[in-house]
């Protein structure tokens, strides 16, 4: 599954990645704005001049469909691994569950280009799943999941700008 979207911002691409990779502000969008139970930022380390990679750990409880709760549970812990490219302004995510990461592939990208004032994010994703008989259920969920969770986090992003 690949999914990508695109939004317009009000801000630098300076601007957009610093509040990006505050921790604090990581930490109360997930607990505000994406519903998570709990969120941490395990480590950062870097900067944004040199580029950076982040460690982020939440907990959600999606309304999953019965067979994505029967298999990773009521409750959904995922660890975010992000590293940030100053020379391209691309963040670069991979995903992993807490259950079943053996068989769960995420990665994805924000990317950040700017025309005048306004700045466009384009946020790539792609899920493979292998596990026999629904991964392509945990794959649409995947999707419905990252959109839902993409367009919060921009309304976010923005109230905050």
């Amino acid at each position: 599954m690949k999914l990508t979207l695109s939004y317009e911002l009000d801000c630098t691409p300076d601007a957009f990645w610093a509040l990006y990779f505050d921790p604090d502000f990581a930490v109360r969008m997930h607990l505000e704005a994406l519903g998570s139970t709990s969120a941490e930022v395990v480590s950062q380390e870097g900067d944004l001049a040199g580029g950076l990679t982040r460690t982020l750990r939440y907990n959600q409880k999606p309304n999953a469909p019965g067979p994505v709760r029967k298999i990773f549970g009521e409750e959904i812990t995922t660890t975010e691994v992000s590293t940030f490219d100053p020379a391209t302004s691309t963040a670069r995510f991979t995903l992993t569950p807490g259950t079943m990461a053996d068989k769960t592939k995420i990665d994805g990208s924000i990317a950040l280009s700017a025309d005048g004032a306004v700045t466009t994010e384009t946020f790539a994703l792609e899920a493979r799943v292998k596990i026999f008989g629904v991964g392509p259920v945990v794959e649409r969920f995947i999707e419905h999941q990252a959109r839902q969770a993409q367009e919060k986090s921009v309304a976010f992003m923005r109230l905050s700008l």
